[in-house]
């Protein structure tokens, strides 16, 4: 890990610290989450119960109504851009978006144009204009749809139909959860039918999706009712907690701290309290913990008389559907946050296979993708390799998707047909100005770290290429200063990449990003730095090679960066940390543009951590009179 990237990792151990209560985790809303009452510890047992039924969350569900039609991205290298292929691995829809998702049985798909999304038809077209920050998958026929004031629902055709409200879940047995926000800051909670209407008014503290013509709504702390679908409550619950109903069921527990148990939908328990956490059933069974020794959870799995048929001696459970779970045994006893190694098991907890998988998709017939710590490649439910379907290698997952496989192993999205012939891949080299290629190479040492650094080709001088290329590697990659063994269980998890920012004439400048986690933090600490190549002499310049020797750069660059500092602090007192400020030193970090000097700052070392990193633009206007105009740097691109 480079010097940068320790620092970063050090820091952020401090800094989680500060920012544990505060900082978001970035992701996409998934479901309910927002609204649903804490579901009886399910997260905690079940883990990814939803793991596997997409190859990656940009790309939806898989459940596509556009047979054909694959969304992809034309490059990892530059500002790329998504389109949709057909089985040829031909551009059907040129790649013009920022994002693409599957299209889904409407014939509409989700689309990107900058940080905003809308919907697209079959030509390309936006039929719902790019205004949202996300809209959700279609369930039973509808959307929700988010922009940064609230949610919205849409219809088959990405008409609008709601009134817009703080939050709105997916629709569930034809009714949706929305928030409303009273004057002192509170939410309160009701339900939308399937017109977009409020049906349900707003007076719960928290609900559930509904199931069978039933939900779960909490009235106060320690009460909570089972409602039908007009409102009315079927039955009152001196519960502390309940979850959402699932196979007719829904754990509980009665106090703070007490033990779960579980009740049908009319409230009945029907199995006594027992359990430190219970997931939701699912075909017969439930994942449940118990205490285990100093202090740690294991996890088993119940039937519906709350009888372990799977003893409980597991770390983690994953109930994979089509009665197969994923067991999970600890891959580093002395680190919890380590993650799992799992074996594939029936519902009465026969094991299928050895405990030799690092991930397990979901079952869908009769297959599912499954990794190891080379590759990824379809099992059936007896845990055998599907020979005649193709594998890859390295860690992701892979899709079955309208005769072709949606393949997104290590960061990189592919298709290939059901052969293993790949029908299309995104480009892995790029030209620049001056007529050298970029390309990228993988550095996979762990299945816990991966890199894809920068190898430069065609340039100028073949015989400083080689050396230029040594250089890049190391800083991408480390390899001389950190040893990483594949059997090495890590405590972090870290990705790193590129990108070309800018290329005019000689110079060539490229993004590093990257961004490393440590198990168990509440977020990972986000990589960035850039690199400022000459192709022509093979030169890496630094800041103070674009000023005039007797210049004083630092001082100038740090009042200009301080004025812009104290306005927008000024503007938002919350934005910025003006007394952590330091000015700009010889080797601080920027990266170069048509419009000037960008010069910028590491998360938290003046601002939040949901600030990013903050950059300051100077123009050459304003430096023009310190700048070396006859420097090897400024000609490199002038």
């Amino acid at each position: 890990m480079s010097g940068l990237k320790r620092a970063a990792s050090i820091f952020f151990a401090f800094a989680i610290l500060l920012c544990a209560a505060s900082c978001g985790n970035g992701k996409r809303p998934q479901g309910n989450g927002a609204v649903e009452a804490a579901a009886g510890g399910a997260g905690s047992v079940t883990g990814k119960a939803d793991s596997g039924g997409s190859v990656s969350n940009r790309h939806g569900s898989g459940a596509e109504g556009m047979p054909g039609i694959f969304p992809a991205r034309d490059s990892y290298l530059t500002d790329s851009r998504w389109g949709y292929i057909d089985k040829t691995g031909s551009f059907v829809i040129q790649p013009v978006f920022s994002q693409a998702f599957s299209f889904q049985s409407n014939g509409l798909a989700v689309a990107g144009r900058g940080d905003r999304v809308g919907l697209i038809d079959r030509t390309g077209s936006f039929i719902t204009e790019p205004v949202y920050t996300y809209i959700n998958e279609y369930r039973e026929g509808l959307a929700v749809a988010m922009d940064g004031s609230g949610s919205v629902v849409l219809d088959a055709n990405g008409n609008v139909i709601s009134e817009k409200y703080d939050h709105i879940s997916d629709y569930s047995g034809g009714r949706a959860a929305y928030s409303v926000r009273a004057q002192d800051g509170s939410l309160f909670f009701g339900y939308l039918d399937e017109t977009g209407k409020p049906v349900i008014e707003p007076v719960y503290m928290s609900v559930t999706a509904f199931e069978g013509g039933r939900a779960v709504v909490k009235l106060a702390d320690g009460v909570h009712a089972i409602i039908d679908m007009n409102g009315k409550t079927v039955r009152t619950l001196d519960f502390w907690q309940v979850s959402g109903l699932s196979d007719g069921k829904a754990g509980f527990r009665q106090y703070p701290g007490g033990k779960y148990g579980y009740m049908d939908s009319s409230g009945n328990v029907i199995i006594k309290p027992a359990f430190t956490a219970a997931g939701d059933f699912i075909d017969g069974r439930a994942a449940a913990a118990v205490p285990g020794s100093g202090g740690t959870v294991i996890r088993g799995m119940i039937d519906e008389k709350g009888r372990f048929v799977v003893l409980p001696q597991y770390n983690e459970i994953i109930m994979l559907g089509e009665e197969r779970a994923a067991l999970g045994i600890p891959r580093d006893p002395n680190n919890s946050f380590a993650g799992s190694k799992y074996a594939l098991a029936d519902y009465n907890g026969r094991l299928l296979t050895d405990f030799e998988f690092f991930d397990i998709g979901r079952f869908n017939g009769g297959i599912a993708y499954a990794v190891d710590s080379t590759s990824t490649y379809f099992i059936d439910k007896s845990g055998k390799r599907v020979e005649s379907l193709p594998s890859a290698e390295g860690a992701g997952r892979m899709e079955m998707r309208s005769g072709l496989v949606a393949a997104d192993i290590d960061q990189r999205l592919y298709y290939m047909n059901e052969q293993g012939h790949v029908v299309y891949r995104s480009l892995s080299c790029i030209g620049t100005d001056a007529g050298v290629r970029v390309c990228e190479e993988k550095y996979k040492p762990n299945i816990n770290y991966i890199v894809y650094y920068p190898v430069l080709g065609n340039m100028a001088d073949l015989k400083i290429e080689p050396e230029v290329n040594r250089e890049l590697r190391e800083m991408w990659t480390d390899i001389s200063t950190v040893s990483i063994k594949p059997d090495d269980v890590l405590d972090h998890h870290y990705e790193g990449g590129f990108s070309v920012v800018y290329s005019k004439k000689n110079l060539l400048v490229i993004m590093e990003s990257g961004y490393d986690y440590a198990f168990g933090a509440a977020h990972g600490m986000p990589v960035m730095n850039h690199v400022h190549i000459d192709t022509r002499t093979g030169e890496f310049y630094e800041l103070e090679d674009l000023f005039l020797d007797d210049s004083s750069y630092e001082d100038i660059l740090s009042e200009i960066v301080r004025v812009q500092i104290e306005d927008m602090a000024g503007q938002d007192t919350d934005m910025y940390w003006i007394d952590s400020y330091e000015g700009i030193g010889s080797n601080h970090q920027f990266y170069i543009t048509d419009k000037g000097l960008n010069l910028y700052f590491q998360p938290y070392e003046i601002a939040p951590y949901a600030a990013g990193f903050p950059t300051f633009m100077v123009t050459f206007q304003e430096i023009d009179d310190i700048i070396d105009k006859k420097g090897d740097f400024w000609r490199s691109f002038n």
